[in-house]
């Protein structure tokens, strides 16, 4: 079983979420609304960086996860400057001995002024691509 969850303040990446839960038929939530893990086999984590880290609830989200309950992370979101948050997740779960793949998807998502229509319909392709290769490796 693969499960999406995520965190968007501005809809960029909750947009990918839903696109990437819909393509490989797997459930998807924010952060807030996630109520139990279990036997998951990858979790793709749906990531921004807001002031050069990640929101502090999915900080959070993942440090309580154990390897009982999820086998992989992959990590996907948005991005206004092209920066991504692969380390940060990486620091947080590979400790905890859970894997975490060096691929991950990420695409520009509008902020203010920049990048005004992203993710937009190429970005959402991009983004089933991705996962579907993910998933059947």
């Amino acid at each position: 079983m693969n499960q999406v969850v995520y965190v968007s303040r501005g809809g960029n990446t909750k947009k990918i979420a839903e696109t990437i839960a819909t393509a490989i038929n797997a459930s998807v939530s924010s952060v807030e609304q996630m109520q139990s893990l279990a036997d998951v086999d990858i979790l793709l984590v749906g990531i921004s960086l807001y002031a050069g880290d990640i929101d502090k609830k999915m900080k959070n989200f993942l440090r309580e996860i154990k390897p009982t309950q999820v086998k992989k992370v992959v990590v996907f979101g948005t991005s206004a400057t092209g920066k991504t948050g692969l380390d940060i997740v990486k620091q947080i779960m590979e400790p905890n001995g859970i894997s975490v793949a060096d691929e991950e998807f990420y695409c520009k998502g509008s902020f203010l002024l920049a990048n005004r229509g992203r993710p937009n319909d190429e970005d959402l392709e991009a983004a089933k691509a991705f996962v579907q290769q993910v998933v059947t490796k």
